[in-house]
């Protein structure tokens, strides 16, 4: 047997003490059930409120809450024994705590970053794109891992800043003509590990590797690097104070590279490029879509690293480093004004604990041109048991 939560919601825009509710519709193999929820209410705001509620079979909780000021609500709901421990059923072949969770929203088109953009922050990236140019573009490895139906697959490094090359996937449609493909770039998640080979037969597609370090290694390869030199990259205060030290500027450098390589290839069509990515990778994209010139478009979904300074100003946190100077030359809100293609959010989660709403919509905010942002109730960074993304209740902002 198993439990799943159902929501009912509603986006509210307004600039006025806004009533929320929260209905939580506890089932059981998709039956109506009693049983005992813990519900934890979190806002931008800066307050959080923890509750027991018992409920009814077909009756719902309600979490009634309210917000003063532009930002969001978000609210979990987890279910408890009868000895009033949490719940823990099997998903997908894991153990997972029986949880929902979603979000409301108060004028969230008002919102603005918690901490303004430095005033050099044009200038820091020039300089740094300085620093990359002066490295030759050499290409040191180009190794061919792979052959399909579609594409010739190489592992390739390229001459970088930094101790560590650009390092990725090369696929490369078989037959392909000079100037006949676009460029698709890819980039992937928080994490140490090797690119991803992916392939289309109307693209040059390029995995880049976040890390500059080898791919198709073994796992033990990648555990020693993350436990290792790599363990909390990205998170260390003192790197964080100034943006030269901070671990974000060499990826971003080594992404830009990549950039570089691709469009030297003899079968790149000369005009179309394309950044894709989500989460960490999609912070990736968009950096990349605002220091580069003639990106034809970008799509990111779950954004991180969006208003790093929201903290400053009690916004929730979710899962980011502990704001610190250097951080806001790396900040997505920070890249999304320099924009100049089109964006496409495809995925935002209104009850996402690694990154806020409040900042993803900071981020769409920002952005000067075209863009759309769809975003999902009750779609958590990593998906509640039972949550299914085709089913979810969603809605698209355009711009």
């Amino acid at each position: 047997q198993s439990y799943s939560t159902k929501e009912f919601f509603t986006i509210y825009s307004g600039n006025r003490l806004s009533p929320i509710h929260g209905i939580f519709l506890l089932q059981e193999n998709d039956k109506p059930a009693a049983g005992k929820l813990r519900i934890t209410r979190y806002g931008d705001d800066g307050k959080t409120e923890t509750f027991d509620m018992e409920t009814k079979p077909g009756v719902p909780a309600v979490c009634r809450t309210s917000l003063v000021k532009p930002g969001f609500v978000m609210v979990k709901a987890v279910l408890l024994d009868k000895d009033g421990k949490t719940v823990r059923r099997n998903w997908l072949n894991n153990s997972c705590i029986v949880e929902f969770g979603m979000g409301a929203c108060v004028a969230p088109e008002k919102l603005k970053q918690g901490v303004t953009e430095p005033a050099d922050f044009d200038a820091f990236w020039r300089k740094a794109k300085a620093e990359l140019a002066a490295v030759p573009m050499r290409v040191l490895e180009k190794k061919l891992v792979k052959e399909t139906g579609i594409s010739r697959i190489y592992d390739v490094k390229i001459a970088a800043v930094g101790k560590r090359p650009v390092s990725g996937y090369l696929a490369i449609p078989r037959n392909a003509k000079p100037h006949s493909l676009p460029i698709q770039l890819l980039f992937h998640g928080y994490g140490v590990q090797s690119a991803e080979i992916s392939e289309s037969p109307n693209a040059i597609v390029f995995f880049i590797n976040a890390h500059g370090i080898e791919n198709g290694r073994e796992a033990e390869y990648y555990r020693k690097l993350a436990d290792g030199e790599l363990k909390d990259y990205g998170f260390k205060s003192a790197e964080n104070q100034i943006p030269d030290t901070c671990y974000f500027k060499n990826m971003i450098l080594r992404n830009l590279r990549g950039l570089e390589f691709a469009r030297s290839l003899p079968e790149w069509d000369g005009k179309t490029t394309y950044a894709q990515g989500g989460s960490h990778g999609a912070f990736q994209a968009l950096a990349i879509a605002a220091l580069a010139d003639g990106i034809s478009g970008c799509n990111i979904n779950i954004p991180w690293l969006c208003d790093l300074g929201g903290i400053e100003v009690g916004r929730l946190r979710g899962w980011r480093p502990d704001y610190a100077p250097g951080l806001a030359y790396f900040d997505t809100v920070n890249f999304a004004s320099r924009v100049k293609c089109l964006i496409d959010i495809s995925a935002a989660g209104l009850s996402d604990w690694v990154c806020p709403p409040s900042g993803v919509w900071i981020l769409f905010n920002n952005l000067k041109g075209k863009a759309y942002m769809t975003v999902f109730q009750g779609l958590n960074h990593a998906h509640y048991p039972g949550y299914t993304h085709e089913t979810a209740s969603r809605y698209t902002y355009t711009k």
